[in-house]
């Protein structure tokens, strides 16, 4: 069966820990321990702190979260948005976590918000709900290349508006760890997407393990079983160079 791992699988925006239904089931029926919260204002949580929640709200469930369940060795995943939040835990709580897993995600540098990272017709709807003081709702499913209709109509009811604070403040007090292997993986089915760049900038760090799953940003619906093959072959195992 393998090492086993704790998991904190972490979801993007306008999202929830919900959209890792069949990655998280796959790991426990291989032997690991998983949780996948659900931040401030989104999925189950929608009711709650929607008009007030920030980045570092969303950092904080994430640490509270961990620090609660007294969770240790964490193989941490960051999923398209939670690149951001995981990047501000890592810095929080660096000594709980073992690995950390960015999976088509965004790769923060020290005083960059989401916004910064994002295309100009996308940043410039996030400023104008910001200036209006309006969450932001969902982009089109065409943008993450998800065209199985099955899987929008489980996705498509449990989308939340995204607190615009959340995309808006910038991630600060970033240091280098470099005892905590990272692995970036990028969904290369669809396009154009930001993360394909991110891949680039990762690939220059021979301390980063880089990987390709050919699906759509939704890797996890579309192909839990790659997406679980990913997750779980972390740098730091026998078989991993």
């Amino acid at each position: 069966m393998g090492l086993k791992r704790t998991y904190v699988l972490l979801h993007g925006a306008w999202h929830g820990g919900w959209v890792w239904r069949d990655v998280a089931s796959g790991l426990r029926a291989m032997g690991h321990a998983v949780t996948t919260p659900t931040l401030t204002g989104l999925g189950e949580r929608r009711h709650v702190g929607n008009d007030t929640a920030d980045l570092a709200t969303h950092i904080e469930d994430v640490v509270a979260h961990i620090e609660m369940e007294e969770l240790q060795d964490i193989t941490l995943v960051g999923w398209s948005y939670g690149g951001m939040v995981v990047t501000g835990a890592l810095a929080r709580i660096p000594h709980r976590i073992k690995s950390l897993i960015y999976l088509d995600a965004f790769v923060p540098e020290d005083g960059k918000a989401c916004v910064d990272y994002v295309h100009a017709d996308v940043r410039e709807m996030i400023e104008a709900h910001k200036n209006a003081r309006l969450p932001v709702p969902p982009l089109p499913f065409e943008v993450f290349g998800l065209d199985d209709h099955a899987i929008i109509s489980f996705v498509r009811p449990k989308l939340t508006d995204q607190p615009w604070r959340t995309l808006c403040q910038p991630v600060k007090g970033l240091k280098q760890w470099p005892d905590i292997p990272i692995t970036y993986i990028c969904c290369a089915g669809y396009g154009p997407t930001p993360f394909t760049s991110v891949l680039e900038e990762m690939k220059k760090d021979p301390n980063v393990r880089t990987e390709v799953i050919n699906t759509n940003h939704y890797c996890m619906l579309t192909d839990p079983h790659g997406t679980i093959d990913l997750l779980s072959t972390s740098p730091g195992d026998p078989n991993v160079l």
